[in-house]
């Protein structure tokens, strides 16, 4: 994938669409030079749920994941390109996966460590910047914990009616 189109498809997560618009390209860029772009196929696995990977994060610049949570094959929730994942990662004990991420749709990725992001924002941002930016990341992390608890939740509801 060329670069323009990945810094479009960046840009278009919702990771980066809830920035401040002021922010929107400089951490479009960090992610860019932070990151490492290869291709998925169906069946790859970004994340194993309760692996300890050191930190990365994932950009899913073309394609669709399923996202398991717990054995159950029939309770997963599909996320289409593009979006950012592994932020859950950075607020668990141990720094544990809390869930399986798997290619369902091949296409391509950008893998970075979150480390190296936050060390180059605080280059290229402000104080009160990188305050919005790590509001941003946490708001993410819950409302993908919510979303997967809760397609969880309503799977285990419907199975047991």
């Amino acid at each position: 994938m060329e670069l323009k189109l990945m810094r479009e498809r960046i840009l278009e997560t919702p990771l980066v669409t809830s920035l401040p618009e002021g922010m929107r390209s400089r951490f479009g860029m960090i992610l860019l030079w932070v990151s490492e772009s290869r291709s998925v196929s169906r069946r790859d696995l970004l994340f194993h749920q309760g692996s300890m990977d050191g930190g990365t994060g994932c950009v899913v610049l073309e394609g669709m994941v399923q996202v398991r949570t717990g054995e159950d094959p029939e309770a997963v929730k599909h996320i289409e390109a593009p979006d950012v994942l592994g932020e859950l990662q950075l607020f668990t004990p141990q720094g544990k996966r809390t869930a399986t991420v798997e290619v369902v749709v091949g296409g391509s990725v950008l893998t970075f460590a979150w480390q190296d992001l936050g060390t180059v924002a605080r280059q290229l941002f402000t104080d009160a910047e990188l305050v919005t930016l790590k509001r941003i990341i946490v708001e993410s992390a819950w409302r993908r914990e919510e979303n997967l608890f809760e397609k969880a939740a309503v799977h285990q509801d419907v199975a047991t009616a």
